[in-house]
């Protein structure tokens, strides 16, 4: 029909062809304006510029509902926020020697991963669980058997590191509309410095024989390792606090910094995932090779030239099947042609996994440490002076008396800040220093009749005769009687 043009399944009037009306049609110019535009517009739910289809928004979806990925970051960062003040509690309770120790988290044992490695391995050699840190063996196992099976869900869905650097470079990207794409000539030898790292704990800790292992299990320092580890970041130094600032710096400019260049822990885990079944799977009949997906990949990878993203810098964090516009070109499977595993199905497994283990660890009786209240007690009133095995002091060439024995490995975990210690509670080099005349059984919390205070008598002999040779030495000035040691 002449003057009519058919649209979206509306007739609207043909404005070029249709008949000219004489000057009477000058009134009608604006609505001829508009059905002209009407007629030239991209089809509805496309995109201007492309005429890609755009997501289709409801009434739910324009409020931005949070994803199950951002639910399952969320709760586990509530989870570990929970942990840290019930953790703080307990140390704080151990200051103070006429206060009960509070129950200690033993969900804190996760932020020990070297110390939760050697368990394992000794575990393995020696066919008995180390029962010092059993929740972070516990935790540790769990995290690399996800990597097995499912890639490293961990790292984008459960860690809080990497929780909190996701915020910052997507926080950047807000503020600064981009992130820096760091050339890959610089990118890809950079993401070997984690595997670096990984490689020089490993150098220490595989050669060590099962009784050293367990000798430095069952050591002060490594019973007291979490706690070093708060009085570090409680009492952290300027030089410390600069590097963390650096780093997040770098988050905020660079995305997943830390994930992709640092981190020892999501090297090892990147390893295991190369044996896993589950991965990112690209259709090239239905991919549009638009590079969508590569762009939206925090890890840098490039999705968009692989058939299946084996990466082990994969996180399997969904977001290159979120970015991709064509139904059906990306999808996370097992296998090709099967069912595929959608983001809330992943996101129920791994909250599952991980909500359910410490659960049933804890029925069966392996999830808190042996370590009694009154033990923590007494190793903090003396933990200035317990140093790592290799610098001396308190427990470098003993092992704890609860549950300990043997001699101290000559390496050892490197969980807990060297040389954290508390106000008022001093040392260096490890030497064990009293005040003069002091007895063990004067130190806060201290049992008289407990093993650790004939430990803390002969450290103190050593201290003695090890001043007595410094001062018979030729060239030292002779002490004095009455100057204090």
């Amino acid at each position: 029909m002449r003057g009519l043009r058919q649209y979206s399944g509306i007739v609207l009037p043909d404005i070029h062809n249709a008949p000219r009306c004489g000057r009477g049609a000058r009134r009608f110019q604006p609505f001829a304006s508009s059905l002209r535009a009407a007629q030239y517009a991209p089809p509805q739910g496309t995109s201007l510029m492309t005429g890609e289809p755009l997501p289709h928004r409801t009434a739910r979806t324009a409020f931005a509902m949070p994803s199950p990925r951002s639910l399952v970051q969320a709760l586990f960062l509530l989870i570990v926020c929970v942990i840290g003040y019930r953790f703080h509690v307990f140390v704080a309770s151990l200051a103070d020697p006429s206060a009960v120790v509070a129950p200690r988290p033993a969900g804190v044992d996760a932020f020990l991963p070297i110390s939760s490695l050697m368990g394992l391995i000794h575990w393995i050699r020696t066919g008995a669980p180390n029962t010092v840190h059993p929740a972070g063996l516990v935790l540790f196992i769990l995290i690399v058997a996800t990597a097995l099976l499912a890639r490293r869900g961990f790292c984008s869905w459960v860690c809080p590191i990497g929780t909190i650097s996701e915020f910052l470079h997507k926080a950047g990207k807000r503020l600064l509309g981009t992130n820096l794409d760091v050339p890959k000539w610089i990118d890809y030898p950079a993401k070997g410095l984690k595997y670096i790292l990984l490689g020089f704990f490993l150098y220490f800790i595989l050669p060590l024989p099962g009784q050293a292992l367990e000798a430095f299990l069952n050591a002060p320092y490594n019973r007291l390792a979490d706690v070093k580890m708060y009085l570090f970041f409680s009492n952290i130094s300027r030089t410390a606090l600069f590097v963390i600032a650096a780093l997040a710096l770098l988050s905020v400019f660079i995305k997943n910094f830390w994930c992709r260049y640092l981190c020892p822990y999501g090297a090892l885990l990147g390893i295991a995932a190369l044996f896993s079944p589950v991965a990112v799977r690209r259709n090239k009949s239905a991919c549009r090779n638009c590079g969508r997906c590569a762009r939206a990949c925090p890890q840098a990878i490039a999705v968009d030239k692989k058939g299946r993203v084996n990466s082990p810098e994969c996180m399997a964090c969904y977001s290159c099947v979120k970015a991709c516009p064509a139904a059906g070109a990306l999808r996370v499977e097992t296998a090709p042609g099967r069912r595929p595993v959608t983001e809330g199905l992943y996101a129920a497994l791994i909250a599952a996994a991980f909500l359910a283990t410490p659960v049933l660890a804890n029925a069966f009786g392996y999830w808190h440490s042996d370590t009694t209240p009154q033990g923590y007690r007494q190793l903090y009133a003396i933990i200035g002076n317990i140093q790592h095995p290799r610098t001396g002091g308190v427990g470098a060439d003993t092992a704890m008396p609860m549950g300990g024995h043997g001699t101290m490995a000559p390496h050892g975990s490197m969980d807990a800040p060297h040389g954290a210690m508390p106000p008022g509670h001093g040392g260096m080099d490890g030497e064990f220093e009293l005040p003069p005349g002091a007895k063990p059984e004067m130190c806060p919390g201290m049992n008289p009749d407990s093993p650790l205070a004939d430990e803390l008598e002969e450290a103190r002999r050593r201290l003695d005769e090890k001043k007595s040779r410094k001062d018979s030495a030729p060239g030292m000035r002779e002490q004095k009687a009455d100057e204090p040691l």
